[in-house]
This record gives structure tokens, sequence and C-alpha cells, in this order.
């Protein structure tokens, strides 16, 4: 699966749907919890370059926050099509790297920072279980996610090559709850998801699952 599939998917169910049922268009804005690994920028815990193995030690990563447009529109009278992009930031975090030792504490040899961007362009479907004037739904979809990390290195001694900059691609999933609140003109929306980044295409078996959790306010113009 890849970015060309999800956009002729998403584009069909568009086309063969837009002339029967209701559209809304939206845009959104909201925080993201990440989980412990999504600045593992190396996805390990030892950076290697020549001659050097260096133990990375990372601080948590930071609340993030993000922001997106979706479309929306019914497939029947209990299931509406999702479909967006959006961007998600996760702002600097610290990651320590240190080298063994005589004594019983290892040395620090370089500070990096990094910054984690993830613009996943998502695709699924709205399940509701409610629809009034207040409406209750339940959410899954799939994302094709381009993830980049930024990293600036201050070294402590003698410099070593590290790599910089990180940009890679992953098939992940959503799932979540959310609310919406008719307006007759426009449409309030309060939703959270669980989003795993990595579900497919991890690079190797040492890949650490990477995934945050979202809460969204949005508006919709239109009526579904």
């Amino acid at each position: 699966m890849n970015k060309s599939y999800i956009l002729i998917l998403s584009i069909s169910l568009l086309i063969t749907s837009s002339s029967i049922h209701a559209q809304s268009f939206g845009l959104f804005l909201g925080l993201s919890t990440p989980s412990e690994q999504i600045n593992n920028v190396y996805n390990s815990d030892f950076l290697t370059a020549p001659d050097f193995i260096g133990r990375l030690k990372r601080d948590a990563a930071s609340v993030g926050y993000q922001g997106g447009a979706r479309i929306r529109f019914g497939l029947s009278d209990d299931i509406v099509f999702s479909g967006g992009v959006s961007i998600t930031r996760f702002p600097v975090s610290k990651i320590r790297v240190s080298v063994p030792n005589l004594s019983q504490q290892d040395s620090l040899v370089a500070e990096l920072s990094t910054v984690q961007n993830i613009i996943p362009i998502a695709a699924g479907l709205n399940y509701y279980l409610l629809r009034k004037t207040v409406s209750i739904y339940g959410t899954g979809e799939i994302t094709y996610n381009y993830i980049s990390n930024t990293i600036d290195a201050t070294f402590k001694g003698t410099p070593f090559p590290i790599a910089q900059s990180s940009i890679y691609n992953r098939v992940g999933v959503g799932l979540g709850v959310g609310i919406d609140l008719n307006l007759k003109l426009l449409t309030l929306n309060l939703e959270s998801k669980y989003n795993l980044l990595n579900f497919i295409g991890k690079e190797s078996g040492n890949e650490p699952t990477k995934s945050f959790i979202s809460v969204s306010l949005g508006v919709y113009l239109g009526v579904l």
C-alpha cells in the first residue's frame, strides 16, 4: 500500500458518492500526547559511527499540536466517509549521547535537540451510534504517514558523524470516538483518537511502535 493507492481510493469514493449524499468540509486543531518512542529518531538506544558507539538517553517528548482539513460525506444513514490531511508537530526534546569511562558514570559527548513532524494522509469511516442534534460516532481510518525528524547536535568534545535529519514513510491506523453538534449551517466536532504510525512498513524488527493520542476541535461547513 502506498500514497497513490490511498489517494485514488479517497478520490474514487468522493466522486462516486458526491452526487447523492450530503458533504461537509472542515478544519480542526488539537493537542497530541506522544508515546515514549515518538522521539526515538534512530530506532535504537545506541548511536553508532565509525570507531564510535554511544548510548542514547532520551527525555520524554513534550505534548504536541496538530491542525488539518477534512472532508466528510454520507454513505448511508449511519456510515460517513472521512478523509483529509493534517500535520502533527512535537516540539524540541533532548537526547544525550554518552560513552562508558573508568568511573561509575558515563561521559557525555553530545547533546541532540530533536523535533518531530508527522503528516498523515487519512481515509476512513465514521459509524454513528446516535444521529440527532448531538451525534456520537466511532471512527477508524488508514493513514499514510510522512515522518520527519530534525536533529541539531552540540558536541562536548571531538565531533563525530551523525545523521542530522531523517524522513521516512509508514502506513498506520487510527481508532477513536467523536461528537458532532449540529448547528444547522455548520457542525462543531470534538474527536479523540489513538494514532498508530508504523503499523505497516517497519524497516526492521527493532523499530519500536510509535503512536500518539490526539484530541481535536473542528468546525465543518454543511450538515450530513
